[in-house]
């Protein structure tokens, strides 16, 4: 996969062994990758400012009490609406996948053979899309401040017609 900046991924997985490897392959694709095995040990460290957040739909904690995937995303979504969240998951319930793309998720990923591809094509693709709204946003900014200057142009010229017509009538 070409990656052309170094995106931060969050993967938050209490599968130890699923999790490095994953983090190992997205690494080596030149990935900046954190892990966690909760989502209580990723809310704590929010401040490393995640691009994109893989997220594991069924967590289980020794303590018993770890949030599920819906609950995180549910939370992640009440601190930023357009972070990308993606839902990784042995389940293959449309049902579920469909319920947490309507809560925000962006994509619902199933952990097979396909997963890694599957997977590197989605973090692409959320990229790209990122970078393609962060452009967008700088041309609006230009075209409100080229559209400023086009108004003031316009009033000068105005201006001076009604001036110059002022004095040759």
């Amino acid at each position: 996969m070409e990656k052309t900046d170094n995106a931060t991924i969050f993967i938050v997985d209490d599968n130890e062994m699923f999790a490095e490897t994953l983090a190992i392959s997205l690494s080596n694709t030149g990935y900046t990758v954190h892990v966690f095995r909760s989502g209580e040990q990723m809310i704590s460290s929010w401040e490393a400012d995640p691009d994109v957040i893989l997220l594991d739909y069924y967590l289980e904690s020794p303590h018993g009490d770890a949030m599920n995937g819906d609950k995180i995303l549910h939370f992640i979504r009440r601190i930023s609406k357009n972070l990308p969240v993606v839902i990784l998951t042995s389940n293959t319930d449309i049902g579920e996948a469909t319920s947490l793309l309507k809560q925000g998720a962006l994509d619902f990923i199933i952990k097979d053979d396909d997963l890694l591809p599957n997977l590197q094509k989605t973090i692409q693709q959320i990229l790209y899309s990122v970078k393609l709204r962060q452009e967008l946003t700088v041309n609006k900014m230009k075209i409100m401040k080229y559209r400023k200057r086009f108004l003031v142009i316009s009033l000068v010229v105005a201006i001076t017609a009604i001036i110059l017509l002022y004095f040759y009538s």
